[in-house]
């Protein structure tokens, strides 16, 4: 089973346990927008965090980590604006 790393608190698990990030390619400018790739088929770059709690949705701890080091800009290698979803598993 293929292992991947959390960007956020750097744990290496299956991918079964890791929610994958993708840029939508809808928008094009400054800052892209990462999303939710749960079927993990969205072409380019991707991150992975752990997974939360609640279904789909990615560890609190792991995405507030990621974002305060930068570490989603980095593995996707542009700056990134998170997709509300994202942000509102955050501060839930």
């Amino acid at each position: 089973m293929p292992r991947r790393r959390c960007v956020g608190c750097g744990r290496i698990a299956p991918k079964s346990e890791l929610m994958r990030l993708a840029i939508s390619r809808e928008e094009r400018g400054a800052a892209r927008r990462a999303v939710c790739d749960r079927d993990a088929v969205m072409p380019g770059r991707g991150a992975y965090l752990c997974l939360g709690e609640t279904p789909g949705s990615p560890r609190s701890e792991c995405i507030a980590l990621a974002l305060r080091r930068g570490a989603l800009s980095r593995a996707l290698r542009c700056r990134v604006a998170l997709d509300p979803e994202l942000v509102e598993s955050v501060s839930a």
